[in-house]
């Protein structure tokens, strides 16, 4: 596909070419687009892509990881309403639809607010083969030769997260020779994210994240909620956490931690460009 326009948009480390869906042709393989255009020596460059539309008088956002496989995505969300914020498609506060979610969304001060949903720890809704993993061992193998047991909690907000709390974050070849074993285990069909987080000080946390289809990233949306969500759980109530990326931080609140969870930060675009391959 030929002189095809798009916008090079990030949150938080978190960045994506954007699309919008008129520019293609109804015979675009959109998983197929993603592979090509994600790749950073041959293509734009990404942790995805990211493709939205008009739907009446909301927005519709569509996102594929560098892998071509769809997902739900934060970030992606919040990239998505500065776009079409800025380019005048809609006002300030609008909904988004992504995937099986209307998300409605509130700009403010040039900061930017969705509504994502409630975390949840139903095998069936995250999905998880086997019972619910909350406080439990989520994996147990091999690293270095050595037999290895992690702990933590298993959940969907959105997309699927391994939540995994340590005293402090792990160093390079542990993060990425486990957390690409975790991903792909047995127990997740649809594969898992893995996000290592560690307490700074109340209401205050630092996560590592390991995303399936990519790999690391600099900064994850729903990461971060599941992070947040599994805090608030564990500590019995709800309230307003600062969660930093390696890209950058979100609050995100939630009455409770099993209410509509709430995450506020904000989007940029890079640059735009038209695609010649």
């Amino acid at each position: 596909m030929t002189n095809l326009p798009f916008w090079k948009v990030e949150s938080i480390g978190n960045h994506f070419p954007l699309l919008h869906q008129q520019d293609l042709s109804p015979e675009t393989n959109l998983a197929e687009l993603a592979v090509t255009l994600c790749n950073p020596h041959f293509g734009i460059g990404g942790d995805g892509l990211l493709v939205v539309a008009m739907e009446d008088a909301d927005l519709r956002l569509r996102m594929f990881n560098p892998d071509g496989t769809e997902d739900f995505c934060g970030n992606g969300i919040r990239c998505a309403a500065a776009h079409a914020n800025a380019l005048g498609w809609i006002g300030t506060e609008f909904n988004i639809r992504h995937r099986d979610r209307v998300v409605p969304i509130e700009i403010a001060r040039g900061r930017i607010r969705s509504t994502i949903g409630s975390a949840d720890y139903t095998p069936s809704a995250i999905p998880l083969k086997g019972p619910e993993l909350f406080n439990a061992t989520v994996w147990s193998g091999m690293d270095s030769g050595m037999p290895l047991s992690l702990f933590g909690s298993v959940l969907t907000t959105g997309s699927t997260h391994t939540v995994i709390p340590t005293y402090s974050l792990p160093d390079d070849d542990s993060f990425r020779s486990v957390s690409a074993k975790v991903s792909v285990d047995s127990k997740f069909p649809d594969r898992t994210s893995v996000i290592w987080v560690t307490e700074l000080a109340p209401n205050s946390l630092k996560i590592r994240i390991w995303e399936r289809g990519v790999g690391e990233t600099l900064g994850c949306g729903t990461g971060s909620s599941a992070a947040a969500a599994d805090y608030y759980r564990r500590k019995g109530r709800g309230g307003t956490v600062t969660v930093e990326n390696p890209g950058g931080s979100v609050q995100v609140t939630m009455q409770s931690w099993d209410a509509p969870i709430a995450i506020e930060g904000t989007a940029v675009e890079v640059f735009q460009g038209v695609w010649c391959g």
